[in-house]
């Protein structure tokens, strides 16, 4: 299940089916509901609306609350299909710019990372263990954003990476105690992003994969940034580069 606002509209306007809107009996039912029904018009227009419309649940926001498991539901959440995790060689054929998380499983850092990435136009790639998963609080955090981006597991990290080399992509890890500043690299060809998770940092195995282990340079007393922010931060770097030589951004 889904919950929030922003997640449930673009669940509507995304790829997997919606199959029950569950609403809470509260003040603002009636404007929710309106908008709801905009949403659906809206999915419908676009083409996204997949197979029959949901149906209706209404509860009360305590009911709702056990029903989500969680209060951070904003008076909505649906019922939809599993989540559509993309192929992870068809990224590597199709995207040209991907972020590889090591070991993250902080469902809010994968929510920021998958936001940014889909708004970036970057396939997110994480492993099928030791990794958060795409769940309703993933889906929430991202804004929605989840039900748009292409994100893949992958059994083997190393060996994915081995398979992006051999595609072409160049692969840059993120330490904070690496000797090259980010911002002196050439992101304008396929580029793969690694980030590790948030108290151990890459993996020894998936760090000596690497071509350039790369550091975003602090001025403060921080020791280093959240995963989330330096994955921004590695992303808007290679789209601002690519923004002035498209004709070199993606596959060659």
């Amino acid at each position: 299940m889904i919950y929030g606002r922003n997640a449930v509209r673009e669940a509507l306007r995304g790829r997997r089916r919606v199959h029950t809107v569950l609403l809470a009996k509260s003040e603002g039912a009636k404007e929710l509901e309106l908008k709801l029904a905009e949403w659906i018009a809206e999915a419908r227009s676009g083409g996204a609306l997949h197979g029959a419309p949901p149906s209706f649940e209404r509860l009360t926001p305590e009911e709702l609350t056990a029903r989500l498991r969680t209060p951070d539901h904003q008076d909505i959440g649906a019922v939809v299909d599993p989540y559509p995790y993309s192929d992870a060689d068809a990224m590597l054929r199709s995207h040209g710019l991907l972020v590889v998380l090591d070991g993250v499983q902080d469902p809010h850092n994968l929510g920021a990372i998958i936001r940014t990435a889909e708004g970036a136009g970057a396939g997110v790639l994480i492993p099928r263990h030791r990794s958060a998963e795409v769940t309703g609080t993933v889906v929430k955090v991202s804004a929605g954003a989840a039900e748009h981006a292409a994100v893949a597991k992958v059994r083997n990290l190393a060996d994915f990476l081995l398979e992006a080399k051999k595609a072409g992509y160049w692969i840059y890890g993120a330490a904070a105690d690496a000797k090259s500043v980010y911002t002196l690299q050439d992101y304008r060809y396929p580029t793969c992003f690694v980030v590790g998770s948030e108290g151990e940092g890459l993996g020894r195995r998936v760090a000596s994969l690497c071509d350039v282990m790369v550091s975003l340079p602090l001025a403060g007393k921080v020791e280093s940034l959240n995963v989330s922010v330096s994955a921004a931060v590695l992303l808007y770097e290679a789209v601002r580069q690519r923004a002035g030589n498209p004709a070199r951004a993606g596959q060659e």
